[in-house]
């Protein structure tokens, strides 16, 4: 047994501290992806021997094994093939408890061959993920990777339908490789009366749950899962119908279009324009009309050439632009809904830096309207799509493009320190730069940290002007003090923020010096 292999083991079985001399370093595992067949093998035999009740702290070193293997199985499909039931046996024994299991399955799809391609398809039929997120690293590869042999998968897994955590994969898998012409006929063609039924039960569940009114936090919550589970199988739906080209659909599709949610609308209306329903290239043209489904409408519309049908207006740089913005907003990792205001408050050409040429920049300002009250911000699109938790609107244009290259600026001379992390020349520089803001005037409330950009050093600190105890942020260098105060809004940028449009000015000072010249 090499040395490499019997460290890692005996890590796995804790018999070495989790605090031995290379326990921090995060690379001394990643000898797996290249690790020979009885290192794989070896491995494989000690994950059958975990005990069921193996221990959270060294959860870590059995996810780095899982992964790199699986990095291992992509790059020689013709490892001995006796470790693909192996795989599959460990899978199952398992269970659908354990946190990790899910992490096996790409080392199946990773893997490509038809043993391991038939083993994947019947534990998604009979033993899936119970989450869809889990469940997606399994069908990872499949997208990336176009040598393997896709017919292996079906019918068989077409039998996984029946379960909401991986159904939309499924199909979303099918219609890609549909469509990408890797399967000469769609693989669920013979069961579109299955799919059609099921965007039946989808419409009506979700039309329920847009009549549903005053619910609590926690039951908001839980419909919002719902909503979202069900908005991604009835899209899947949608693209696999349209390809099918089942005409049997269309009553079901137009069912889809008399719902709220405008995402569903545009798949519908896509679904029924591809069959040739001229009601479906009426309905992508209104959907252009809303910023959060306009680059879908338009997408679509392009797709079947029918951009003409359009008005020019809704197809413009700015309105894509307001799409891109209210489709970003409406993310769940953001508000989770469009906005209820957005409207165009500047756009102009900047140098922006980490391109070569000069970018068109859009701001745009946005409000939410909810029952606990307004949310208002400014956001951009352009170089980066983004927007603040904090309030930019009572800021100049020229300082809220600054605080977003300051947010994307990448360098490594751009860098920021935290006081628990000081030495202590760093602690006597934080010290005499507090020391003259107090002379300048400000309370300090809470030093936050030291921005390093290239040459220079500055003090990053919350405070309070003495004279008219206006709080805000001071950003102070060896030369000058610049305060960025916390009034206009009940949403004021932070000290994070407020350094973000520090630096931010200074790199767009140096490459638009008309424009933003300190």
């Amino acid at each position: 047994m090499s040395d490499r292999l019997n460290e890692f083991l005996l890590q796995l079985s804790g018999a070495l501290p989790d605090n031995g001399p290379s326990s921090g370093d995060p690379h001394r595992f990643h000898w797996i992806a290249a690790a020979d067949e009885l290192e794989i093998s070896a491995i494989l035999m000690a994950l059958e021997h975990l005990p069921d009740d193996f221990p959270r702290e060294r959860r870590t070193y059995l996810d780095t094994a899982l992964n790199l293997v699986t990095l291992r199985l992509r790059e020689d499909p013709d490892l001995p093939l006796e470790l693909i039931p192996r795989i599959a046996a460990l899978y199952r024994r398992w269970g659908a408890e354990h946190p990790l299991r899910h992490l096996l399955l790409p080392w199946l799809t990773a893997n490509g061959t038809i043993e391991a391609l038939t083993q994947f398809a019947d534990l998604i039929a009979d033993d899936p993920p119970n989450r869809t997120a889990a469940a997606a690293v399994g069908f990872a590869p499949l997208m990336r990777h176009a040598d393997f042999n896709a017919e292996a998968l079906y019918p068989r897994l077409l039998d996984s339908l029946q379960h909401l955590s991986v159904a939309a994969l499924v199909l979303d898998l099918s219609n890609f490789l549909f469509r990408t012409g890797r399967l000469a006929t769609h693989p669920a063609a013979d069961v579109s009366g299955q799919l059609i039924e099921l965007l039946g039960g989808i419409t009506t569940r979700l039309g329920k749950m847009e009549e549903t009114s005053e619910l609590t936090p926690e039951k908001l919550q839980v419909m919002r899962a719902q909503v979202s589970e069900g908005v991604a199988m009835a899209v899947a739906l949608c693209d696999a119908l349209a390809l099918i080209d089942d005409k049997n659909a269309i009553g079901k599709l137009n069912q889809v279009l008399q719902l709220s949610h405008r995402q569903l609308q545009c798949e519908a209306a896509a679904a029924l324009a591809r069959m040739g329903v001229e009601e479906g290239t009426k309905h992508l043209a209104e959907m252009a009309k809303h910023p959060v489904a306009r680059l879908r409408a338009l997408k679509f519309a392009e797709e079947i050439d029918q951009l003409e049908s359009i008005d020019e207006e809704w197809k413009s740089p700015v309105a894509r632009a307001e799409g891109e913005l209210a489709l970003w907003l409406s993310q769940e990792t953001q508000f989770g809904l469009p906005p209820h205001e957005l409207e165009l408050v500047d756009q102009r050409e900047l140098a922006w830096p980490g391109f070569d040429d000069p970018q068109t920049c859009y701001l745009f300002k946005y409000a939410f309207h909810m029952p606990a009250g307004s949310f208002r911000s400014l956001g951009m699109v352009g170089p980066l799509t983004h927007s603040f938790a904090a309030d930019l609107t009572p800021w100049k244009p020229e300082d809220a493009y600054a605080a977003f290259a300051g947010w994307q600026s990448e360098h490594q001379d751009i860098f920021e320190s935290e006081p628990a992390e000081w030495q202590d020349a760093q602690k006597q520089l934080a010290d005499s730069l507090a020391a003259r803001l107090q002379s300048e005037g400000y309370e300090i409330i809470q030093i936050i940290k030291l921005g390093y950009f290239f040459s220079d050093v500055r003090l990053i600190a919350v405070v309070r002007q003495v004279v008219g105890a206006l709080p805000g942020v001071a950003v102070a260098d060896v030369r000058t003090t610049t305060f960025y105060s916390s009034e206009g809004t009940d949403r004021p940028i932070g000290p994070h923020e407020a350094y973000m449009m520090h630096k931010g000015r200074e790199l767009l000072a140096s490459f638009n010096p008309n424009t933003f010249g300190m």
